[in-house]
């Protein structure tokens, strides 16, 4: 038998990253933004969220606000002054100039049709009357491009938009505004073609009658040909938020394990992420890793104390979020859907490995495959990210069938992904 599961989140050792140590941070930076590498300059760029208590209940402006970090390494942060931003009279701070009363998270993206919108930057951000899309050219300053709010409500939480290019759309994850009875957050999504105009929002993640925590957001990214999502698991009687995974194949239709498992859990007790941990928008890829940045809050969301956040790192392995193993010492097999094969291609899996993973060739009504039986398989020994199958010598491309199955076997194995890449030839 396989199980699937989860791997948790590693914290960075250098944790925290970025601390409040300027007076218009209020209680301190935390994600409620995003974080990118910029692939004209090479640097790490982030949008973070702060918070000024006493502006808030004094109902002055900008209470809510974003500023702008940068790195070379993704570790060490500099917070340059900007200049476009008045702060009590002075603009040498790190603010962004965006909305007309505050500016209430962010999610940034590099512009990924500039042949439609203008800006190398496209944004949403909270502010008075909705969530707002906005672009920029050089991250500092932003221009809403359609005075008509995407939402038009107070979508309280970390609102985040994604493209999809294989369906050319827009997808933005929210909070619904209507619920039945008791208060229960929850997610909800809302969909564009041009981000001009945007359907109704759906309720698309809700907690279950057995789950006692609300949904308080979540944050959306895509890897490969799935779109995965940091839940957050808010408990409202104690205040205490960690995030678990979600998946989909359509951003619309999600996937949990049923378990539960936690993806980031919070800190030790005592620590500066015990009480809360937000994910931001995306990961960022770094050689073998994904970089999952993060906004710590010591105290829980029901605390009456100051809650100085401060933002992390945390990282995962390049592509192993999720994945299969035994659930015992014996061997476990998984049969793939039906799927037709490419000339030249060749089976690789991404796999940690102490024993062996082998695979078998079925044809779609599972009749093995002469020549590509387990017998036959040379199986992966070591464990990597791009580790080819084999069947003595045969590639996945030679399978004399065109519509096939893979029968994989997983012996003392975890398996991530598998993927069929086209082996090129040698022509010298």
């Amino acid at each position: 038998m396989l199980e699937r599961f989860v791997v948790p989140l590693r914290r960075h050792a250098d944790n925290p990253l970025i601390v409040r140590d300027r007076p218009w941070e209020g209680t301190g930076p935390h994600a409620g933004g995003s974080v990118l590498i910029d692939p004209e300059d090479s640097l790490f760029k982030m949008w973070y969220s702060v918070w000024n208590s006493h502006a808030y209940y004094n109902k002055l402006p900008f209470s809510y606000n974003v500023c702008y970090a940068e790195s070379e390494d993704g570790i060490r942060w500099r917070k340059p002054n900007l200049g476009v931003f008045d702060y009590e009279g002075n603009r040498e701070n790190n603010c962004i100039r965006l909305g007309t009363d505050k500016t209430q998270n962010i999610d940034v993206c590099l512009n990924p049709r500039p042949d439609r919108y203008p800006g190398k930057y496209l944004a949403i951000h909270n502010q008075k009357g909705g969530v707002f899309v906005s672009s920029s050219q050089d991250g500092k300053s932003f221009e809403v491009i359609e005075q008509n709010p995407a939402i038009s409500y107070h979508s309280d939480t970390d609102n985040n938009f994604i493209y999809d290019p294989v369906r050319d759309r827009w997808l933005m994850f929210c909070r619904p505004r209507a619920w039945a009875g008791d208060h229960r957050r929850r997610v909800a999504m809302k969909e564009s073609a041009d981000l001009f105009y945007w359907t109704h929002e759906r309720t698309i993640l809700i907690p279950t009658e057995t789950e006692k925590p609300e949904f308080y957001g979540m944050t959306v990214f895509r890897l490969a040909d799935l779109f995965f999502g940091s839940l957050q698991i808010y408990d409202r009687e104690t205040g205490l938020m960690h995030a678990e995974l979600a998946w989909s194949a359509d951003g619309e239709h999600w996937e949990q394990l049923p378990t539960h498992p936690p993806f980031f859990e919070r800190g030790p007790q005592g620590s500066w992420d015990a009480g809360m941990v937000m994910l931001a928008e995306s990961p960022v890829a770094v050689g073998d890793e994904l970089w999952f940045y993060y906004g710590g809050f010591p105290l829980d969301h029901n605390s009456k104390e100051e809650n100085v956040t401060a933002v992390g790192l945390a990282v995962a392995e390049r592509d192993r979020l999720i994945g299969v193993r035994p659930s015992s010492d014996e061997d476990g097999l998984m049969m793939t859907r039906p799927f037709l094969r490419t000339d030249g291609c060749t089976l690789v899996v991404n796999a940690r490995i102490q024993g062996k993973i082998s695979a078998e060739i079925h044809t779609d009504n599972h009749k093995i495959i002469s020549g590509f039986a387990f017998d036959d398989c040379n199986p992966v020994t070591e464990s990597g990210f791009e580790q080819e199958i084999t069947w003595k010598g045969k590639s996945l491309g030679d399978v004399p069938e065109q519509e096939i199955r893979i029968l994989f076997r997983l012996s003392k194995a975890e398996l991530f992904t598998f993927d069929f890449p086209v082996k090129i030839k040698d022509e010298g």
